[in-house]
């Protein structure tokens, strides 16, 4: 059920933002891969993902669905080079960006999916703002198909180079990978609540790169704009945090055992548990 709902809201957001094509976009064609999806492993879901968005490029233009094609291409090809798994989060990163707390993927990636969960991440924002991309230049070089050679090349490059010179997308890649590096490297060194002080950085982080980057490129950045979705994100991460690394650490237990080749130092830290379960 879980994925078949995670699979229904990915493609939701595909056909709610381009849906250019009429029968990607009824609902029933979204329920039925949904349904499919749940039979089928995590992973098929970005790829059903990037089919939804290839068809609806196409629906929209030619030109379109030539960009979209190798950028799809590309991804698929830099996420079994790295063999990063976690494939699932191609498709999430765009969903959370549509319902604004974008920032709690990469926090929780690095809490508890490692370092290369970068590559994933990345990639689902190369996905957002193709989307995004697709949504508002889909109309464009139209008058180009059947022109001279000339103007269709001078469409297609001006296309590309809208897409791949967008310098937002460079600062989202860089502060969400960032982000994952400062989670992951705090959340590994043991101290008292170091899960809970690598969300607040993983937070800081979004916010010294993304100000770092729009100053250095001197784009415009409206701090008040990302406040919301950043304050969202924290109490998602640390409600996470929570449920899945509540630990007491008053409880801490420092033991010592030895074999005939080693001597072990452990430090052991009770998990909280509710009264229930401790009387039981």
């Amino acid at each position: 059920m879980i994925k078949a709902v995670t699979a229904f809201l990915c493609f939701f957001t595909v056909n709610s933002n381009i849906g250019y094509s009429d029968m990607l976009s009824n609902p029933l064609i979204c329920i039925a891969a949904s349904i499919l999806c749940s039979f089928l492993p995590w992973t098929c879901i970005p790829v059903f993902f990037g089919m939804l968005i290839l068809g609806n490029a196409y629906a929209g233009s030619l030109e379109i669905f030539l960009v979209a094609g190798i950028v799809l291409l590309l991804a698929a090809l830099i996420q079994s080079t790295f063999r990063a798994g976690n494939a699932i989060l191609i498709a999430l990163v765009p969903l959370f960006f549509y319902i604004h707390i974008p920032y709690v993927i990469p926090i929780i990636a690095g809490l508890s999916l490692g370092l290369m969960s970068t590559v994933p991440v990345s990639i689902g924002v190369m996905l957002y703002y193709l989307i995004e991309y697709i949504s508002v230049n889909s109309s464009l070089s139209k008058a180009a198909i059947g022109s001279d050679i000339t103007a269709m090349a001078t469409a297609y490059a001006g296309l590309f180079g809208n897409l791949f010179k967008d310098k937002e997308i460079i600062i989202t890649m860089a502060a969400f990978a960032f982000c994952i590096v400062i989670v992951f490297i705090i959340s590994q060194i043991s101290f008292e609540s170091n899960w809970i002080v690598a969300v607040i950085a993983g937070v800081i982080s979004i916010i010294i790169v993304s100000v770092c980057g729009y100053m250095h490129f001197e784009l415009e950045f409206s701090f008040l704009g990302i406040l919301p979705g950043l304050f969202i994100s924290c109490l998602i991460s640390l409600l996470y945090v929570f449920a899945f690394h509540a630990v007491d650490y008053q409880r801490t237990e420092r033991l010592r055992f030895e074999d005939d080749d080693y001597i072990y130092y452990v430090k052991a830290i009770p998990k909280l548990k509710s009264l229930d379960e401790d009387e039981n």
